[in-house]
């Protein structure tokens, strides 16, 4: 378990310095303050660090993560510090020297009388938008501390979801990049020196060899051609993409293609309930926390329908018709939203399908990183084999009539 080192102000004033073991550093923070000692230094306490972590600090670039931040002002806040005392708090505590730098604009502008969400907003550029609408969202029903907590819990979900994605890619796209490169030396090397020798054969060689000059010649005439067609397709895609209309059209395709397996549209869901059930926890009316809620989704289409939803629903219409309707929720979020409105109990429903559906992306997710590996693999070594196939073959064809 990691230990830190501390300076901390007791009940009396004294200043008092002393080390204690956490799991994590706002774990160590909040026992400082159930301790009734309030926290003005805090850092891990290292035996030693090698020059490879040494590196890696300075490699990191004093990186400013967000996610950590609201963890720790929820942690500070639920402990009955004001959103400045906490803000100051956090200032001197951090060790990274742009979040310390954005927690003293963001004290700034609160003592100045703006809200905090207003200043995070305005702040934290890295944090996606509706962030701060989040977080005003539980300034309005007093409910901030509780909100930001449980913002930052889905965020922590969502990012442990993407790096799990991309540690199930890194690998075939390391075999891909390894593979590309071997057939450009096999291209632009090894087929140049052998394609006299087995032009004399002519019709003679096998079909593998004859597959192969085929692909050498197409590449070596239609090279350049290939390369600028797909930089154009990349630069076009862009330009799409930012296109609020195409924009919207893509992220329709996205959720309803069969070709994602679903894991978009679940992953909004999730999201969408989590943030729902947040909002209604923190003591908002139905109609303010779905308009809040949608504004967390980060697929155009999928906000766009339920914009249709928030109306009905505006309108006296029951939330599962409403969500019926948007058609872009799974039947399992329809469901539970009715069995929430029977009960009473809409805010635990949502969340309990945000749980079901968090499984689920994760389980597929698992499943498909699971097999892009192995059906890499063998795309990669097929690829190798018949390249190597025409080679052999063809060097045989000619030995053979050299005989």
């Amino acid at each position: 378990m990691p230990r830190y080192a501390f300076e901390a102000i007791d009940a009396t004033g004294a200043r008092i310095r002393g080390t204690l073991e956490a799991d994590t550093r706002g774990t160590a923070v909040e026992q400082l303050l159930t301790g009734g000692q309030t926290p003005v230094f805090l850092k891990e306490a290292q035996a030693g660090e090698s020059l490879v972590a040494r590196a890696l600090a300075l490699l990191s670039g004093g990186g400013f993560d967000y996610v950590l931040l609201l963890r720790e002002l929820a942690t500070l806040l639920k402990a009955g510090l004001t959103v400045e005392r906490a803000l100051v708090l956090l200032g001197n505590l951090s060790g990274n020297r742009t979040q310390a730098l954005k927690l003293k604009q963001i004290t700034a502008r609160v003592r100045a009388g703006e809200s905090l969400s207003r200043a995070f907003g305005a702040i934290v550029t890295e944090a996606p938008a509706y962030v701060a609408r989040l977080m005003a969202a539980g300034e309005a029903s007093g409910q901030l501390a509780d909100v930001i907590a449980r913002l930052a819990a889905g965020l922590v979900r969502a990012r442990n979801l993407k790096n799990r994605l991309v540690a199930g890619l890194t690998y075939p796209a390391i075999l891909a990049v390894a593979m590309a490169a071997v057939l450009w030396v096999v291209f632009t090397s090894v087929l140049p020196r052998l394609t006299p020798m087995f032009s004399e054969a002519g019709a003679a060689l096998p079909l593998p060899t004859r597959a192969l000059l085929g692909v050498s010649w197409f590449v070596d005439t239609f090279g350049w051609l290939l390369l600028a067609l797909t930089v154009a397709a990349a630069g076009g895609f862009l330009y799409a993409w930012r296109r609020a209309d195409t924009r919207l059209a893509i992220d329709r395709l996205i959720l309803s293609s069969r070709l994602t397996l679903d894991l978009p549209a679940r992953f909004e869901a999730a999201r969408f309930c989590r943030n729902l059930e947040t909002l209604l926890g923190g003591g908002l009316s139905l109609e303010r926390a779905l308009a809040a809620a949608r504004e967390g989704a980060g697929n155009s289409w999928f906000r766009s329908r339920l914009a249709g939803a928030q109306a009905a629903v505006s309108e006296g219409e029951r939330l599962r018709a409403a969500f019926a309707k948007a058609d872009v929720l799974p039947p399992l979020v329809l469901e539970f939203a009715g069995v929430g409105e029977e009960t009473g109990r809409l805010a635990a429903m949502m969340g309990e399908a945000a749980g079901v559906l968090d499984d689920e992306v994760t389980t597929r997710l698992d499943r498909l990183t699971a097999l892009v590996l192995p059906a890499g693999t063998l795309v990669m070594g097929g690829l190798v084999a018949a390249v190597m196939a025409g080679i052999v073959s063809g060097i045989l064809a000619v030995n053979d009539l050299v005989r």
